[in-house]
């Protein structure tokens, strides 16, 4: 339970009035994502697996019947929500210059949002089985990681960490179809070294700035680069029991949203508006009981849509 000493620091003079935040929340991530819909608790689509056979023909050919084939997939809601209490007392007699209320729900809000952009890199429910799959997950399921040692995309992450090259980052990119990526998703430390690399004498690489949502994005060749601190410098991939010291990261290729078959966030309500659930006062405290709650899922309509490049070393 929050002191009476840390609410205090929150009912100030005018002049100081508000919370003065120091944690950064802003993520790149964000104005990207695509959002969908969705009735019920789970989801059922077909995924093309294969087309009708084509074929030359002769006048009078005997012709055969060739039909398309297509894998079910089920994706299921989860939840993920934050609880906090707030003492009576305190909201009663520290809420001069605002509300205490507010406050808590500003940081509440704050920490689902986090969770929510962890949970999109690094969702894994054969580890915890109450997370939907992060991008990790499903593109391990799907061999969409490209491993930068060798070059293969295998089902279960074996290897080294090595350092990243522009051509294998390049290939990578290449195994998203139908055009370029939407974005390069990466972490700082990752986009440092693609800058690094750009410079080197020969490379080829333009990297620009451009406009995006209000916001000047560094650009890979005309790709928007978005900087995802969620992305670790020390990944543990799953099925990586081979897996060497671990200073590995991932950079990710992605398109978004249904209509490009690309990654997409599944929800039921207003994800991004939580459900508040007031639960009342506590039987055995002064304490109001709040709960902030949404019912999320994502799904990669195709796998060809996204890609990833993993086993970087972080450390070289």
């Amino acid at each position: 339970m929050p002191t009476l000493s840390e609410m205090a620091k929150l009912s100030t003079d005018a002049l100081q009035a508000g919370v003065f935040e120091n944690i950064i929340t802003a993520n790149a991530l964000m104005p990207f994502l695509s959002f969908e819909s969705m009735e019920g608790n789970s989801l059922l689509y077909n995924r093309e697996n294969a087309l009708p056979a084509s074929a030359t023909h002769q006048v009078g050919d005997t012709w055969q019947d060739t039909e398309p084939t297509f894998t079910q997939k089920s994706a299921a809601l989860q939840i993920v929500g934050v609880q906090s209490p707030l003492d009576r007392y305190v909201l009663q007699t520290r809420s001069d210059q605002q509300s205490q209320e507010a406050v808590l729900f500003s940081s509440m809000a704050k920490s689902l949002g986090r969770k929510i952009a962890n949970l999109i890199i690094t969702g894994d429910p054969g580890t915890t089985t109450t997370e939907w799959e992060g991008l990790t997950s499903l593109l391990i399921t799907d061999s969409r990681l490209l491993m930068m040692d060798d070059g293969s995309t295998p089902s279960t992450i074996t290897g080294s960490e090595t350092e990243l090259t522009l051509d294998r980052l390049d290939a990578m990119i290449d195994m998203v179809e139908e055009g370029l990526p939407d974005g390069l998703m990466m972490n700082k430390t990752m986009r440092r070294k693609v800058t690094a690399l750009s410079r080197a004498s020969g490379s080829g690489v333009v990297m620009d700035q451009i406009d995006m949502f209000g916001h000047q994005v560094l650009t890979y060749n005309g790709i928007p680069i978005i900087v995802n601190d969620f992305i670790t410098n020390s990944e543990q991939y799953e099925n990586s029991g081979g897996w060497g010291s671990s200073t590995a990261t991932t950079i990710f290729a992605l398109k978004f949203g249904k209509d490009k078959q690309g990654y997409t966030v599944l929800h039921n309500g207003p994800v991004l508006s939580p459900d508040i659930q007031q639960l009342g006062i506590k039987e055995n405290k002064n304490e109001n009981l709040y709960r902030m709650v949404v019912y999320i899922q994502a799904v990669l309509w195709s796998a060809k849509m996204c890609a990833g490049l993993a086993g970087i070393d972080s450390a070289a």
